[in-house]
């Protein structure tokens, strides 16, 4: 199998970068040139034609690896063939020309660097051809000059000798950044290339775009075949994706194996159309494998890690969407984003807490801790806008622990003015749920805050719940098991989960605002609310009605017997110190017995 598109010279190993490869030859030219013309020392000052030949080879050396050190990492691909051909031939004319044989076996050992050279910046078949024709052109111009063949077999050997155990080192080294299975890069291996191609990007100004691609059902393939099955499925793929790229990417595009059955593709000089139409090509390409593809574009001061978790993100989507599709990644504002992160790493965030009541008496048992940012100089930030930004590049389980942390302690303080229990919901985005270290970052939390358990309950959407993994019900399950309570956010937005309830591990259904809103003008949306209730109520579910914003709202809620509610009718979301003053200076609503809050 072809070794994979990449950014190194065709079929080279994984050292040869364009920028690496310039690199080390500018430094051997340099070297080579200024030892060559050391060799002329003892004949000055009147070097003669022979050491002012070596010298003028010396100084064009010097200038041309001067140039490959400046230039050299836009030179195109073959550009390197010639270049060590002529260092090649360059040698072999020092050998010849320089004034004795002391000095022409000085300039013979400059050897070594164009081996070094041949063998770790070229493919082994090239590589070969170049390194045979080194030894022929050194044996030769050596054998001219009417050295000993014992002294030319000798050193012959010694080179040929030093040829073989570069040899191995490059393989080995190679093998590092290879995938065993499939003979693309690996992880090591894609991470390197990655970092120096977006790098590079940023230098020349140029579009770069990555894509992460994950295969629908793989797991699937393992259980019923066999791991054998699996593995031939992922050699024959890395081979569709390696054919495709070669005939519709970029010749500098780094294919890789990430891991298990994810692939990631870099796009340097394509923007995010270019790289989605190539995307889909794969994507095509792969049927009827089915492929889930995330696609980004690297923005201004973006780095590797953000853009890779911003493709990841999109990736989530793509599966989370139905699979077998392409999604792209939300335009990322590189400014906004850096201040983001520097309020996450740095404190920046705040929490405002939103009371969860009891309908008819107004009794406070629990609130919702909603995550808030006041930019230094932008002010208030929606969550409308920093959380989408948050889930765009993989932030998203930073933002849920750090709203966590302020949730928990802020509700400490909230519980010791009240006096008792309060419940405390946060909310889990999906991509969160699924990581193996959610329930345990969690309880790290509440170790450090001292909020118990029992009192915290974690929120996910119904359309988390749809488009969940059973990795996303285990850790559910996971929760209510280490006493956490889980909450269905948002529900009735959609149709599936009524038929699901009883398969839903949670013990709260939080009611979707624009259902709330509509029972003072729809009997039959009153008829729906008053048999979920019925429903919930045998399932042990209690239902939570979202959105309460008139005295009309709360008397349906009331009238139907909603156990709890939440909503700007009896509260809007505050920070702690202007919660704890509202709830101390507040009068029950309306219809509601004397003492509510109190419990009595």
């Amino acid at each position: 199998m072809s070794p994979g598109v990449t950014t190194t010279l065709r079929g080279a190993p994984e050292v040869a970068t364009p920028r690496l490869v310039a690199f080390t030859t500018g430094s051997f030219y340099v070297a080579g040139g200024t030892a060559a013309a050391l060799t002329t020392i003892r004949s000055w000052p009147h070097p003669g034609v022979r050491g002012s030949a070596i010298l003028v080879l010396a100084a064009l050396a010097v200038a041309a690896g001067s140039l490959l050190l400046v230039r050299g990492r836009r030179f195109p691909r073959w550009a390197f063939h010639v270049v060590v051909g002529q260092a090649t031939f360059m040698l072999g004319a020092g050998v010849v020309l320089s004034a004795d044989d002391a000095a022409a076996l000085g300039v013979a050992g400059v050897f070594a660097f164009c081996a070094v050279d041949n063998l770790y910046f070229f493919a082994r078949r090239e590589a070969v051809l170049h390194t045979a024709l080194l030894l022929a052109v050194v044996a030769g111009s050596l054998a001219w000059r009417g050295i000993d063949p014992g002294v030319v077999a000798a050193l012959m050997l010694v080179q040929v000798a030093l040829v073989v155990v570069i040899g191995r080192l490059v393989q080995r080294a190679a093998h590092g950044t290879r995938d065993s299975l499939t003979e693309l890069l690996n992880r090591r291996g894609f991470d390197e290339r990655f970092e120096e191609a977006v790098a590079a990007a940023h230098r020349g100004g140029s579009d770069l775009s990555v894509a992460l691609l994950d295969l629908d059902h793989f797991k699937d393939v393992n259980d019923s075949g066999g791991h054998a099955a699996g593995d031939a499925l992922l050699v024959s793929l890395a081979e569709t994706l390696n054919r495709t790229l070669a005939g519709c990417a970029p010749s500098s595009t780094v294919l890789a194996r990430q891991g298990g059955d994810e692939f990631a593709v870099v796009t340097p000089g394509l923007d995010l159309d270019a790289a989605v139409a190539v995307a889909e090509a794969l994507r095509r390409a792969a049927a009827p494998t089915g492929l889930s593809v995330g696609v980004a574009q690297l923005a201004p001061r973006e780095d590797a890690g953000a853009l890779l978790r911003r493709a990841d993100t999109a990736l989530y989507e793509a599966k989370a969407a139905g699979r077998s599709r392409v999604a792209t990644a939300a335009t990322c504002d590189a400014g906004l984003l850096e201040d983001f992160r520097a309020a996450l790493d740095h404190g920046g965030l705040q929490v405002a807490l939103q009371p969860i009541v009891v309908p008819g008496t107004g009794e406070t048992i629990g609130v919702e801790a909603l995550a808030r940012w006041n930019h230094p100089e932008r002010g208030p930030v929606s969550p409308a806008e920093f959380i989408p930004l948050a889930e765009a590049n993989g932030l998203v389980k930073e933002l849920d622990l750090a709203v966590a942390r302020l949730a928990c302690a802020d509700s400490v303080r909230l519980r010791r003015a009240l006096g008792r229990d309060v419940l405390l919901t946060v909310n889990a985005s999906g991509r969160h749920l699924v990581d193996p270290d959610f329930v345990q970052d969690l309880l790290q939390v509440l170790a450090d805050t001292g909020w118990a358990a029992r009192d915290l309950v974690v929120e996910v959407t119904e359309s988390t719940l749809e488009a969940a993994s059973a990795a996303a019900r285990d850790t559910l399950e996971e929760l209510r098991a280490i006493g956490v309570r889980v909450a269905i956010d948002d529900f009735g937005t959609g149709y599936s989960a009524f038929s699901q309830l009883d398969a839903i591990p949670a013990d709260f259904l939080k009611l979707d605002k624009d259902f709330t809103s509509q029972l003072t003008a729809s009997g039959r949306r009153r008829a729906v609310l008053g048999g979920l209730l019925r429903m919930s109520e045998e399932l042990g579910l209690a239902v939570i009605a979202e959105g309460v914003e008139t005295p009309e709202q709360r008397q349906a809620l009331v009238a139907l017997g909603c156990p709890l509610a939440q909503g700007y009718f009896f509260h809007r979301p505050l920070p702690v110190e202007d919660l704890l003053r509202a709830l101390s200076a507040e009068t029950p609503p309306a219809g509601a017995p004397a003492g509510a809050l109190s419990g009595t």
